[in-house]
């Protein structure tokens, strides 16, 4: 024991001081089926039996000179010590009774047991740890201090204190908190406990929890009626940063429950994260449970299980955390619906140097916020099937999916949810087995809105898709053995919600199938980098031929395909197609297939200019192979490229190309009527002298009558 005077008070504080944390915060639909709606419907009801702060509109997060805001960063992810805490448990020779005095400090190296009595401290009296503890009872404080090292489960401390150091180690002998396979009596305790403890902690002035080493499971389901899932979990609170290394594993109770949280951070703001794993229950869950909430709702899929759920979480940082086999890893939505007076927004999240692992259902989920960062991570074998459990949809590592709806009555947009401001940067995302595995991982963007931007990631085995978005840019990403879908033909002519999306500079590797695959509206795709059996799909995926893709730019792309080069389907309305390079591989039949289902009487606006195809045909300068036509509506302007078959189609204008045919093949060739087309100023190149067949610039299948209103007039043909 030690006896200290109080002059000594200002350097202990100021060293306590210098210790402290400083974390620096800067600005920075969902498939819309049943039991998604009916959770967000269910989520948003429970809110109204939950506090209501009086500030919960306010945002007091600093504004940002750019639309992007900046990510968050933590300055100290250590933690800074390993043992555990030495313990004398001797008893002092000495009463406390006898040594306390006001304005003092006095170290604990020996046990002091108080026996089951509350004992009144003076005032400014700090107690700091020297090897001792203080045992079964109760310190009332009168405006002094306590070391961290001295708490535990056994001592009450009440009345104005605040801890010696901002940061409190955590030490699992002090505390009673089990560790290991527990029974759901113990698990929710464990859970009752730690949050309990959480919050102790930064009552009493702590802003940093460390845990070092730890590995136990919480139980958290519970009924909806009682509270929402994210109340259930374990919580944690504002201005806080939970430390943990690599040793710590909090583990979620196996339960029957359809949608439960491990780990939330509730209407809060200033908490950080960093390292630890959360685990799910996926492997362990209990699937066939037939639990009903209190509100009715059950589910066959069990997917909404959640390791960590941010909702209505400002300034919040995520650091090294692992994320391990849930239903979904993590989740970010928002308080109250959208356009609800009493939304409370997520805002200014960063997620960083984290690993998600296994989600059954995502890795990672947004469905309401705005300014989040995504930097860094690795998002593994999201909705892969497991011993258990099989993956399922939207099976991804990470899905942007807000809810939306109409006004049954005006038509109007109805956002429920709402994302934007999403950046998602130099990540890895990859599916270990995508043979076992097809529909699983991908980055979704299945709703949101504009600036989303997705840059510089790595992605094995899987790619990227969006839907129903604007202010989409995926660009600088490199995706091997995937593809990226751009839009969907269903989304065609909606110029409300879908347009002013961008897919630039990427490199995209699909050996086996398709580089990229445009469709729906409002998408330019300018200077990829594509190699595939197919490079670029225009339109494809529609149900009604109809729709494809309109009002959308393909520019200056560099393709290498071993069966198509580009190919369009379907309806293809106002789309411009130029100065991209298409190297054919051996072997490969069709440089282009164009075809356009357009019906109406103005032209569609669907302009092939500019480009250039080349291959590995032998005895030609270009070696590429054919293109095949059938278009409604085309205009094929100032292309240098192989020999045109005709395949039907009405109104096209081909004009001004350099069109070279293989050896043995015709320039151009009409297997079928195509009234209301021009073929002019073309140079249609032939070698007729390298084969004994009768070889013509432009050719007309026996049999076939063109329409009178198709002219051919004004080319030059040059026979070699």
């Amino acid at each position: 024991m030690k006896f200290i005077p109080h002059t000594s008070n200002n350097l202990l504080m100021k060293l306590s001081q210098l210790s402290l944390l400083i974390i620096s915060f800067l600005l920075f639909s969902c498939n819309a089926d049943e039991e998604l709606f009916a959770e967000a419907l269910a989520e948003n009801a429970a809110e109204q039996t939950e506090d209501e702060s009086d500030d919960e509109n306010s945002d007091d997060s600093s504004d940002s000179d750019s639309d992007e805001g900046t990510a968050g960063s933590v300055e100290n992810t250590d933690v800074e010590y390993t043992d555990d805490l030495e313990i004398n448990s001797n008893p002092c020779d000495f009463s406390i009774d006898d040594v306390i005095e006001p304005n003092s400090t006095f170290e604990i190296d020996c046990q002091i047991d108080l026996e089951g009595r509350t004992l009144s401290l003076p005032a400014n009296f700090e107690l700091l740890y020297a090897g001792g503890e203080i045992i079964n009872g109760t310190l009332s404080f009168n405006g002094g201090k306590i070391d961290g090292r001295l708490l535990n489960y056994k001592l009450e401390v009440t009345g104005d204190v605040q801890l010696a150091s901002t940061t409190f180690q955590y030490f699992p002998s002090r505390w009673d908190i089990q560790q290991g396979v527990v029974n759901d009596i113990t698990a929710q305790e464990n859970t009752n406990k730690l949050e309990a403890l959480f919050f102790k902690i930064r009552n009493l002035g702590g802003n940093r929890f460390e845990i070092n080493e730890f590995d136990g499971y919480f139980k958290v389901d519970g009924l909806l009626a009682d509270a929402s899932p994210e109340i259930h979990a374990i919580n944690l609170p504002s201005d806080f940063h939970l430390a943990m290394t690599s040793d710590v594993h909090i583990r979620m109770q196996p339960n029957g429950h359809f949608r439960p949280v491990l780990m939330a951070i509730y209407d809060q703001k200033n908490t950080t994260v960093s390292g630890g794993n959360l685990y799910g229950d996926r492997e362990h869950h209990f699937y066939d449970s037939g639990f009903v909430d209190s509100d009715g709702t059950t589910s066959s899929t069990h997917e909404w299980v959640k390791s960590m759920a941010i909702r209505g979480g400002q300034n919040i940082i995520l650091n090294g955390v692992s994320f391990i086999e849930a239903g979904v890893g993590l989740s970010i939505s928002s308080i109250y619906h959208y356009f609800d007076s009493r939304h409370i927004r997520s805002k200014n999240i960063t997620i960083s140097q984290c690993k998600f692992l296994r989600a059954r259902q995502t890795n990672l989920v947004i469905t309401n916020a705005e300014y989040v960062y995504i930097e860094d991570n690795d998002l593994i074998d999201g909705g892969i099937d497991m011993a258990n459990s099989n993956g399922v949809a939207p099976s991804s590592n990470l899905n942007i999916e807000p809810f939306r709806g109409r006004d049954q009555t005006t038509g109007e947009l109805l956002e429920y949810e709402r994302v934007s401001h999403v950046f998602i940067r130099n990540n890895r995302q990859i599916v270990n087995d995508p043979v076992a595995n097809p529909s699983a991982g991908s980055f979704q963007l299945s709703h949101g809105n504009g600036p989303i931007v997705v840059e510089n990631n790595e992605m094995i085995n899987t790619g990227i898709s969006f839907t129903t978005v604007d202010g989409v840019a995926i660009r600088n990403n490199t995706i091997i053995e995937g593809q990226i879908a751009a839009g969907v033909a269903g989304n065609t002519f909606r110029t409300d919600v879908v347009y002013n999306n961008e897919i630039t500079g990427n490199t995209v590797v699909n050996t086996n199938g398709v580089g990229i695959n445009v469709a729906g509206n409002g998408t330019l795709l300018e200077n990829n980098s594509i190699e595939g059996t197919v490079g670029i799909t225009i339109g494809a995926g529609a149900g009604n031929s109809e729709m494809g893709l309109s009002n959308s730019m393909i520019l200056n792309n560099n393709i290498k395909a071993s069966n198509r080069g580009i190919a369009s389907s379907n309806t293809v309305y106002n789309v411009l197609v130029e100065g991209n390079q298409i190297d054919m591989q051996n072997g490969s039949s069709f440089a282009l297939v164009l075809t356009n289902e357009w019906s109406g009487v103005e032209p569609a606006d669907f302009i092939f200019r500019g480009n250039t195809i080349i291959g590995s045909k032998p005895g030609t300068q270009s070696g590429a192979p054919a293109s095949l036509l059938g278009a409604n509506s085309l205009l094929l302007d100032s292309n240098n490229m192989g020999e045109l078959q005709i395949n039907g189609g009405n109104s096209m204008i081909i004009v001004d190309n350099i069109i070279e045919g293989s050896i043995g093949s015709h320039g151009i060739k009409f297997y079928e009527d195509a009234p209301n087309t021009e073929i002019s100023g073309n140079e249609i190149t032939i070698y007729s002298s390298q084969t004994p067949l009768a070889r013509e610039c432009v050719f007309i299948v026996d049999g076939l009558n063109l329409s009178n209103s198709v002219t051919i007039e004004g080319n030059e043909c040059i026979d070699l």
